[in-house]
């Protein structure tokens, strides 16, 4: 399922200091740094239309919608909204025709927390957040297990650090999520820990001493996973005309390299195999989705990739697609498209996967893909889904969305042409 990011302008923080990475297998030796994308195209009509008149969510208030998980007879819909208990992470549990809600809160969450991750196991359902504790001086990653009535029991808490980041993701048996090193010359790192049935495990690193890494996600790699992180470093010194140093892009904050590296582990989160370059390590990635694509044998993973390039306000740059597979990564593509806005690509689950983006005046563009994930055609501009974040395509046609800033119906279904 395609995370909460969509709306989201996804910063990369300026407190780490990278490392050099000459120790990672890099998968762009041999390819130019990115394969140059064909002439954009004219952008399409809208492909989508209303299809119902969508489902109200109880207490309305600041609500944030994140994670779609089917389920036997209807969907999971992570959710944060404001209670008289505080800010409060939850699920709602829609029916199959998108007509009714019912919420189930779970946790008081931080003011600053996005939406709680889902995952379906079995006959339960997994909900990682997080959570604020009894003290209230701390915090940390709490997970829980739904069963089919909605009751909730607890599953594992991870002590976390009262650091910048939130980041984490929640995998088949794994959570992941970064932290802070202490010492002169501070860098992030890739953590992991295995969900037993009951319990969490015991936390262990998986990204290289060598990277500075941050913004961890997870996808399914048959009896194990792929975990996907950036890194980053700052960028090397330019002289100026007078012979100074490169001037700082903003106040006191150096321009920073960032890329995309990742690793596969097993089913106790231990890495078996190299640690991959997935993008140049002359970009400038600041956010990225992902998602397993079906096929024979073990699953590929495809990764979209926001590039801002030579960009410093939060608009332009390029979308990157690439696809890693357990043998290796394929050399990473531009995206057709006519522009980017703010914001992070997104990637809408379903049995073919689609991608969602902001363009140029805060338009929302929806491009199809193949089994491969390779574009359908050229994007669509969908001037009724400006203000949606797009959750999963239910059957293939229908869109599942969320409009958060809507109390009357902030869930709505549309049917969607390929």
């Amino acid at each position: 399922m395609t995370r909460a990011c969509l709306l989201l302008v996804l910063l990369l923080p300026a407190c780490h200091r990278g490392q050099d990475t000459a120790g990672i297998a890099d998968a762009m030796a041999s390819a130019s740094p990115v394969e140059a994308a064909a002439p954009a195209p004219a952008v399409l009509p809208a492909r989508c239309h209303p299809a119902g008149s969508g489902v109200a969510i109880a207490s309305p208030e600041e609500l944030e919608l994140g994670d779609e998980v089917a389920l036997d007879d209807g969907y999971a819909v992570s959710l944060v909204h404001r209670t008289p208990a505080g800010r409060m992470m939850g699920v709602a549990l829609v029916d199959r025709d998108v007509t009714a809600a019912r919420v189930v809160d779970l946790a008081v969450t931080l003011g600053d927390a996005s939406p709680p991750h889902l995952l379906r196991r079995g006959k339960e359902l997994l909900v990682a957040g997080q959570a604020v504790t009894k003290s209230g001086s701390t915090r940390e990653l709490a997970v829980l297990a739904l069963d089919a009535s909605g009751a909730a029991r607890p599953l594992a808490t991870i002590p976390q650090q009262r650091d910048d980041s939130l980041a984490f993701d929640l995998g088949a048996g794994l959570v992941v999520w970064d932290e802070a090193t202490a010492g002169l010359a501070p860098r992030g790192v890739i953590r992991v820990a295995e969900l037993g049935g009951d319990h969490g495990g015991a936390p262990h690193d998986v990204s290289p001493p060598e990277s500075d890494a941050e913004m961890p996600r997870l996808a399914a790699d048959g009896a194990g996973a792929f975990v996907l992180w950036v890194a980053r470093r700052p960028e090397p010194a330019v002289a100026l005309d007078a012979g100074l140093p490169a001037a700082a892009e903003a106040v006191g904050e150096a321009r920073t390299n960032s890329w995309l590296e990742g690793v596969t582990v097993d089913a106790a989160g231990i890495p078996s195999g190299p640690v991959r370059r997935l993008t140049p390590a002359s970009g400038h990635v600041s956010a990225y989705d992902v998602q397993a694509l079906a096929g024979p044998g073990r699953p590929s993973l495809l990764v979209v990739a926001r590039d801002d390039g030579e960009a410093v306000d939060g608009s332009g740059g390029s979308l990157l697609r690439v696809r890693l597979r357990e043998d290796g990564v394929d050399p990473p593509l531009g995206l057709p498209g006519d522009g980017l806005g703010r914001g992070a690509p997104s990637l809408v689950d379903g049995p073919l996967p689609w991608l969602a983006w902001i363009g140029p005046h805060e338009e929302l563009r929806l491009l199809p893909l193949d089994a491969a994930g390779g574009p359908v055609g050229p994007p669509s501009a969908e001037p009724l889904l400006d203000d949606a974040l797009p959750l999963a395509m239910l059957g293939g046609t229908r869109l599942l969305a969320a409009f958060p800033g809507d109390a009357v119906a902030p869930l709505r279904l549309f049917t969607c042409d390929r």
